[in-house]
């Protein structure tokens, strides 16, 4: 889908999210000026190149360049997450520009927000081999209650019992109703500049008893 081209003293940012399924979007001042979701689970690697030539082109191709360059850096698939970053750092190298990350879990809880929760929110992201990715956002917004986690199912459903609210990929797998989604790179057009981090992979597992599981 592409909105607009974008002028020539745009602030337009490229996200790519390749964490969890493949979404990538173009954003600017709020607003979506292109953006492009394939459900994969997995060749990211051979899917990207041509899923960024395809967005691009209507923008102007080779001779557009973004202001900045956002990628997920998770919680999400290990192979996924350096695929996506490698490539924006790539891209931000080329252009000359900054290169920012965004948590996976944030791009769900902003398109929540976005839809009218304003409850205190549970997003729960499906992980490998059934495990379940976890972050908890206090009502009202966009702050974090506690860093994302990995938990086996039993735990996770335990944590989603008493949320007020769950959004996410992993919603089946808790048992709850309604068709959750993955992360969406257009998402980004709904969270401020500030909301943004270092581009360093956020990668979260699981422990044996599904407690203060390890991050790197």
């Amino acid at each position: 889908m592409v909105d607009s081209m974008p002028d020539a003293t745009s602030d337009a940012t490229l996200v790519i999210a390749t964490g969890h399924e493949l979404s990538l979007a173009v954003v600017d001042g709020g607003r979506v000026l292109a953006s492009a979701d394939t459900a994969i689970a997995r060749g990211h690697a051979e899917a990207l190149v041509p899923a960024l030539a395809a967005l691009l082109a209507p923008l102007g191709g080779p001779d557009w360049k973004a202001a900045r360059v956002v990628a997920e850096i998770g919680p999400g698939s290990f192979t996924g997450l350096r695929v996506g970053l490698a490539a924006a750092a790539a891209l931000a190298l080329a252009w000359g520009v900054e290169l920012l990350g965004v948590r996976s879990t944030l791009l769900v809880a902003a398109e929540a927000r976005a839809a009218g929760e304003d409850r205190e929110l549970l997003v729960a992201l499906a992980a490998p081999r059934g495990q379940i990715w976890l972050e908890r956002f206090a009502a009202g917004g966009l702050d974090s209650l506690a860093p994302p986690r990995a938990l086996f199912p039993d735990k996770a459903a335990e944590q989603a019992a008493t949320a007020d609210a769950v959004a996410g990929s992993a919603l089946s797998l808790l048992g709850r109703e309604g068709t959750g989604s993955p992360p969406r790179a257009a998402a980004a057009a709904l969270l401020p500049l500030a909301a943004f981090q270092a581009a360093v992979p956020l990668y979260v597992r699981p422990r044996i008893d599904g407690a203060k599981p390890d991050a790197a």
